[in-house]
């Protein structure tokens, strides 16, 4: 470190006792003991500088390993089958860590009940020296998703050729997203969709197995026994939806479960 001293007119007058006006003159002579002296300050100066500035970055290299470790715990939690390849972070470490010293002991990293998403502000403290730091850190993790593989109309069904996998970002699925294309088969696209669109619950739509007006079969089970009736269905229903069914021989309206075409359920208790 290259440190400058400059010294005023006033400053100089007081140390030599003369005027500006005569050092310009006179040469100025310093006692060989006084410039040591003025060396070995500076050098313990710029090895002060050079100890602090070693320790800001010591502790801000602790920091950012436990937000790390931190984070990457509740990623586990939340999403264990991701592999690390698909987690990425950025931590900004600002000047307020430049002046910390080293914590002796493991640094506490509070989200302050922050869900995981891009963008999280946790609080970092090392209780025993009394230090305390709000850090912003960026958060991407990855899955694979259900997305269209082609452009699909309005109406159309989906088959397992309409579909694939793509990684996404999990901070923009904000509206729900399949993980497994076979679950889809059948479902009914809700609006038209272009290649690429990641597959949501508002999108896709399970197919109507049963609609209003239909003869259905109402099968009603017990411990050991099954009776069914006929009935007519009073809505329409997707598989494993409750409607309502008259049945046909009492005439009283039961709640039954859609368990496939034309069939429904009352399960026994």
């Amino acid at each position: 470190m290259l440190v400058h001293l400059y010294l005023s007119a006033d400053v100089s007058e007081c140390l030599t006792g003369r005027s500006q006006s005569t050092l310009r003159s006179h040469r100025l002579k310093i006692p060989g003991a006084l410039i040591a002296g003025l060396l070995l300050t500076l050098t313990g100066l710029t090895t002060l500088a050079h100890s602090a500035e070693t320790i800001g970055q010591e502790a801000g290299q602790q920091i950012v390993e436990a937000v790390e470790q931190s984070l990457l715990q509740r990623v586990r939690e939340d999403h264990p089958d991701v592999p690390s390849e698909h987690i990425s972070t950025s931590i900004t470490v600002n000047d307020a860590t430049a002046n910390l010293a080293l914590c002796p002991a493991p640094l506490l990293v509070d989200w302050r009940g922050s869900s995981l998403s891009s963008r999280l502000t946790p609080r970092v403290a090392c209780q025993e020296l009394g230090w305390q730091v709000y850090l912003p850190v960026g958060l991407t993790v990855k899955v694979p998703v259900v997305v269209t593989a082609r452009s699909i109309s309005r109406g159309q069904r989906l088959t397992p050729a309409d579909l694939s996998l793509a990684l996404t970002d999990l901070s923009t699925l904000r509206q729900g997203h399949y993980t497994r294309s076979s679950e889809l088969t059948g479902y009914e696209v809700a609006r038209n969709l272009t290649q690429g669109t990641v597959v949501t619950p508002f999108v896709a739509k399970p197919p109507v197995m049963i609609e209003r007006g239909d003869r259905v079969i109402i099968v009603a089970t017990g411990t050991g026994l099954s009776v069914q009736t006929e009935g007519e269905a009073l809505r329409d229903g997707t598989q494993g939806q409750q409607i309502p069914v008259i049945n046909l021989s009492s005439r009283q309206t039961i709640h039954a479960y859609v368990k496939s075409k034309g069939v429904v359920e009352i399960p026994g208790r």
